[in-house]
């Protein structure tokens, strides 16, 4: 939808992203608990069929014949053969269950799910995959050739589209598998890497490209039109390059984008946002409504944004230098410990990392 090198990255992060916003489900959301032992009255349980050493036959006289003669009554029941009403105090497996079920399953402190793989939350990703992106963006690539592939080719065979179309589901599986993984292996904090590393990708595509002018060739609708594109040599340049960026906005293929975008975009953020909300509800987690979410989603793909501009820039200015320079520090902002990976875990709510249940 974005062209070819926009959509291999969003393909990726799509699925990573259905896999991050399904966080707690694919944790598993809730304890399996085993159900409590069956208490039936006036009938021992089958753990307690064997009387303990306490509770043997006394061999106490009885106090009308003075024989020694076994007593059938169990010690410790005085008086009455009836069961105490007393409570009982519960220990062990009992115990556990009482308290398991007053307090509740903590927050994302489940057994490991098993089969996601094959599992309506794979699925789902597929499904957005094959019916919604995929055909989104061989429409655009098919009619606007020039356009989708940055003016590097006049047309896309058959073929070409066909590999495409594959290697995007296929990105979309990779996202989804290895977000999963992460996520069932306590890592939350890489799975929402993954969907950043993405969105970072993407943006570099846009913003860069593979010559360093990718947002030129983005806001030019064909070769012709990427020709005609202002030179910036001083501040009056400003208004024709404005004056550009104005008609490919108004352009039939901007009007195209426009519409398979909103398709897009909405449905993936009404899949991510319902199994998102879902999950909370599951888990019993405390998390952001709807609108908030999407704040942070929005805030996510600004991020890489911003970062693409500014990656873009230094490898511009100093080439690969400037890029193996940035690379440390685009790891402390993002991707450390406490960095902004770890914000976003916090505000969206999703499992801590490294639960020792797990």
């Amino acid at each position: 939808m974005l062209g070819v090198y926009a959509d291999l990255p969003w393909s990726y992060a799509a699925g990573a992203g259905i896999a991050l916003a399904a966080a707690h489900q694919l944790r598993g959301a809730r304890h399996t608990v085993p159900s409590p032992p069956a208490v039936t009255s006036g009938a021992p349980s089958a753990r307690t069929a064997e009387p303990p050493a306490s509770a043997a036959p006394s061999t106490r006289p009885t106090a009308t014949t003075g024989s020694s003669t076994p007593s059938t009554r169990p010690a410790g029941i005085i008086g009455s053969s009836a069961p105490s009403a007393r409570p009982a105090v519960l220990t062990g497996s009992s115990a556990t269950f009482a308290r398991s079920a007053v307090e509740g399953p903590p927050v994302g402190r489940a057994p490991r799910v098993t089969g996601a793989a094959g599992g309506r939350h794979f699925a789902l990703a597929m499904a957005y995959s094959v019916l919604i992106f995929v055909p989104a963006s061989l429409f655009v690539a098919h009619r606007y050739p020039q356009w989708a592939t940055a003016q590097h080719e006049d047309a896309l065979s058959r073929e070409a589209l066909a590999w495409l179309g594959a290697a995007e589901v296929a990105l979309t599986a990779a996202g989804f598998l290895v977000a999963r993984a992460l996520l069932v292996a306590g890592r939350i904090r890489w799975a929402v890497c993954q969907v950043i590393l993405g969105c970072l990708l993407l943006c570099l595509a846009v913003v860069h490209g593979r010559d360093g002018d990718g947002w030129k060739r983005f806001l030019s609708s064909d070769r012709d039109d990427y020709a005609r594109f202002p030179r910036f040599l001083h501040v009056a340049d400003i208004g024709p390059i404005a004056g550009h960026v104005a008609g490919f906005l108004t352009s039939g293929l901007a009007v195209v984008l426009y519409t398979t975008g909103a398709v897009v975009l909405g449905t993936l953020g009404v899949v991510m946002g319902l199994l998102h909300q879902f999950g909370l509800t599951d888990a019993g987690a405390d998390g952001p409504g709807p609108l908030r979410a999407a704040l942070v989603a929005a805030v996510v793909g600004g991020g890489a944004l911003v970062l693409a501009v500014l990656v873009s820039a230094l490898v511009s200015g100093g080439g690969g230098v400037a890029l193996a320079a940035v690379l440390p520090v685009l790891w402390l902002a993002v991707a450390a410990r406490g960095a902004f990976a770890t914000v976003v875990i916090t505000d969206l709510g999703l499992p801590a990392e490294h639960d020792p249940a797990v």
